[in-house]
Order: structure tokens, then sequence, then C-alpha cells
């Protein structure tokens, strides 16, 4: 019995991440989709593998046992979840200090959270198969808005440079790859979904 609750509460949580971030994607401009693609695909390109996610689950999570997509799946949950933590704390010291928190410093934290769960939602196809439509959704929104790269790098840069002067600090934030190959990266799709994509969105 246990083992179903615990099984029953992963699949919802698994559900509402997918529900919420189809839901914005529906109703997102196609250069915020973009932004959250290049931040997604630098996660994968630069990050996910430090925090010990392997690239190739993402490729084919229906390959994978359920219970190693969802150790993966804690593992950017909790992650996300921290990154929510500190842009809460950072609210509540600016307060502190009679200052609110750029609203650019907010967006991008959200935008980069919702890169995180792009991931999550992937490893949602595997974890509810039943989903996987909802999933391939999600993506064919965000790799068709490949074309708005070169605007969204732009306003991602421009994030990083008032981020140095936010903190009068050399930011780096983007360090590993130059715009092209940022580009290059973000042509990555699941080879799971390729397939079930329309000619328009290859």
């Amino acid at each position: 019995m246990f083992g179903w609750l615990a099984k029953k509460g992963e699949d919802t949580r698994v559900y509402m991440c997918i529900k919420e971030v189809k839901w914005d994607f529906e109703n997102s401009l196609p250069v915020k989709r973009g932004m959250i693609l290049a931040l997604a695909q630098f996660y994968r390109n630069q990050v996910l593998g430090q925090i010990g996610v392997p690239e190739d689950i993402f490729d084919n999570p229906l390959q994978y046992r359920r219970s190693d997509l969802m150790g993966f799946y804690n593992i950017l949950e909790d992650a996300r979840n921290q990154s929510r933590l500190e842009l809460d704390v950072n609210k509540k010291n600016m307060k502190n200090f009679g200052m609110e928190l750029p609203n650019f410093a907010i967006d991008h934290a959200n935008n980069t959270n919702r890169a995180l769960e792009v991931w999550m939602c992937t490893l949602g196809a595997g974890i509810s198969p039943d989903k996987r439509d909802d999933v391939r959704e999600i993506w064919e929104m965000i790799y068709s808005a490949r074309k708005t790269l070169p605007e969204s790098l732009k306003q991602l840069r421009d994030i990083e440079k008032q981020t140095g002067e936010m903190t009068s600090q050399i930011t780096d934030m983007f360090n590993g790859m130059n715009d092209q190959e940022w580009i290059d990266a973000c042509d990555y799709l699941p080879s799971y979904f390729v397939k079930s994509f329309s000619v328009d969105n290859l």
C-alpha cells in the first residue's frame, strides 16, 4: 500500500510540473521560449553532468527504469527548489535594506528554473508515459523558438552585464560557450521525440 501511495505522489509531482510548463509555454512569447531553450541547453552542456545527471538519460527516457528516472528527477527538483529558496531569500534581504530585487533578476531566476523543469519534464515522459504527448508538445514549443536565438542570447548576455553592474563584480554567468557554440547546442533534441515532430519544426 505504501509503495502505491509513494508512486501516486511521484506521479502527481510529475503531472503538475508538465502541466505548469506546458501552460507557461503556450502563453509565452517566442523570445522567452528561446531564452529558456538556450538556458536548458546551457545546463545540459555545462552543468547537469557536474551534479550527477547523465546526459544520455534525456535522449530516450523510456529506456530507463522508473526508479532511476525518479532518482535523477529528484536531483533536478532539489536544484530547482533550492534556487526558488535562494530567490526568496534575496528578495527579503533586499527588502530589509529598503530596496527591491530588479525585475530582470527575478525574471531570469524564474526562466532558469523553467529551464531545469524542461529536463524534469523530459524525464517525466519516462516516469509517466501517458504524459509523453504533453512533453513532446513542450519540446515542439521551445524547439520552434530557435529562430529567436540571436535575440534571446543578446538578452541573456545583457542580463549577465546587468548582474555584474548590480553586484559590482565581474560576472561570467555563461562561461564555456560563445554564442555560435550556444546556438549549435540548441540544435539538440531528445531522439525519442524526433520522429513525432513535424517537418516545419526540424
